[in-house]
This record gives structure tokens, C-alpha cells and sequence, in this order.
């Protein structure tokens, strides 16, 4: 998993969703997580991660570098659903739950540079609160890279391999605790940097304004009709659960119409 890929999106990609206003991208990952935690059908949730995964080919973002990300929280709901559903169906809703609202967040930072993820964040948030969360953010990158050169001089040193399991958990452990006692004096040294440089409270950020209206409006009005047919099926599940299908169904056709559309534009 190349979290730095992350990084390389947001700030060299051009696509269609890169042109938008940070914070149209951010209004519309908000509709779609409204949509995630409204969603009470397994079929519907389907509908929904397919479709998310169509438009997010359409428009060329890195698929292959966004979709472990996204499958990532599935072995934690995976672990909730079976210590906590009452049956398979709950189960399967709880994971496609999980890896839809894991996809939208996923999309909106492989197409918006972390800065301008925070900018809008820091103006409705406390101070310190934005402030740590820009900060924790850029220090995960420099901790990956950290951890893969620690990784690195281990197998170097110890010549450990996969026919050593053993010792190759042994040699992660002691990595994993180098790289904790890293960020400890990391934390600390970058607030002596802050505070040595004026630092009294408040990292401002401009925010930057949209270079292609019409991917604003695209954005956003993709998630309302996303929310609004979750509401629809929400609010009428006697009328309307015996066609749940269909949104899955429509869900496939956007994936198979999104993966021709970018593969069009390559």
C-alpha cells in the first residue's frame, strides 16, 4: 500500500475532478457519506460503491493505487459485523457501508491536495483542531516513509525473508517501536519549528477557487441524486424494497460505462 501515491494524485493529476473548488469536492464527500450512513439496504449500498467506482474511472483518478486504500477498512468490518450482526445480510451492509465511505474520502484526497482538504475545514473548526489535523496529515507521509526505510535497513542487516516469519515479526516489532519513539521526537521537534518561527495559534491556508465551474456543479449534483435515491428507498422500504436491485443494476451499468468512458480518454 503506497500511501505517498495519495500525494502524487492530488498534486500532479489533471483530471476533470482536479479542476473542481475544494470545496464543492468536500459538499459533495459530505452528501455521499450522508448517503453511507442512510443507506439500510445491502443492494442499494452496492448500487452505491459500484457506481462511485464508475465515476471515479470516468474521470481517470488511479483506480489501482485508490481501491486497497478503500478495501482497507474491510477487515475491520468484517471483524464488527461478525461479532455484532445479527445476520449475513446486516453483515454484508455494515462492510459495503464501511468501503463506500472509505471510497468517497479516498476520491476526494487522490483528487484534492491536503492543504485545500484543511483550508475550508480550519474555518468551522477551533483553531488548534484544524491546525492538528493539517499537521497529523502531513506527518503520516513522512512516518510511511520513515517505516519503509526502517523495514528497509532491517532486511539489509538481519537478511530476514518470508521462510523466517518469526523473525521477520520479531524485526518488524522492534521497527514499529523505533518508528513510535520517530514520532514522538517528531511531534516535538515540529512544534519547536513552529514556535520558533512565530507560531502563536492558526496555520492559514488560502483556499483555492475552481478552474471548471461545471466540475463543480457536476460534483455536487452527482452526490444529491446519490443521497436522494438513498432517502427515497430509506423512506419507502414497503414500496420499494422489492426494487432495491435496480440500483444495483444501475450501479454495474455506471462502472461499465465509467471504466469505457476513462479508458476512452487514456
Amino acid at each position: 500500500m503506497d500511501i505517498t501515491a495519495v500525494d502524487r494524485s492530488a498534486v500532479l493529476g489533471d483530471t476533470l475532478l482536479h479542476r473542481a473548488a475544494p470545496a464543492s469536492k468536500l459538499i459533495a464527500a459530505g452528501l455521499l457519506l450522508g448517503a453511507v450512513v442512510s443507506v439500510n439496504d445491502p443492494l442499494v449500498a452496492a448500487g452505491l460503491a459500484l457506481s462511485l467506482t464508475g465515476a471515479a474511472a470516468a474521470v481517470r483518478l488511479p483506480l489501482r493505487q485508490m481501491l486497497p486504500l478503500a478495501l482497507y477498512p474491510t477487515l475491520f468490518a468484517l471483524v464488527f459485523a461478525f461479532a455484532a450482526a445479527p445476520g449475513p445480510v446486516t453483515g454484508a451492509l455494515f462492510v459495503l457501508k464501511a468501503v463506500t465511505a472509505a471510497l468517497a474520502v479516498v476520491t476526494l484526497m487522490f483528487s484534492t491536495p491536503y492543504p485545500q482538504v484543511f483550508a475550508p475545514i480550519q474555518r468551522i473548526t477551533p483553531t488548534i483542531v484544524g491546525d492538528a489535523l493539517l499537521m497529523t496529515y502531513r506527518s503520516l507521509f513522512i512516518l510511511a516513509e520513515k517505516f519503509g526505510d526502517l523495514l528497509r535497513a532491517v532486511r539489509l542487516r538481519s537478511g530476514i525473508s518470508a521462510r523466517q516469519p518469526v523473525r521477520a515479526a520479531r524485526a518488524t516489532v522492534r521497527a514499529l517501536g523505533g518508528l513510535l519513539l520517530y514520532s514522538f521526537d517528531l511531534s516535538q521537534r515540529e512544534y519547536d519549528i513552529l514556535r520558533l518561527r512565530g507560531y502563536e495559534g492558526g496555520l492559514r491556508v488560502s483556499t483555492r477557487r475552481s478552474v471548471e465551474p461545471a466540475a463543480d456543479v457536476a460534483a455536487v449534483a452527482y452526490a444529491a441524486i446519490v443521497l436522494a435515491v438513498v432517502l427515497v428507498f430509506r423512506t419507502f422500504p414497503n414500496n420499494l424494497g422489492g426494487y432495491s436491485w435496480l440500483v444495483t443494476a444501475a450501479g454495474t451499468l455506471d462502472l461499465a460505462l465509467g471504466l469505457l468512458i476513462g479508458r476512452r480518454r487514456a
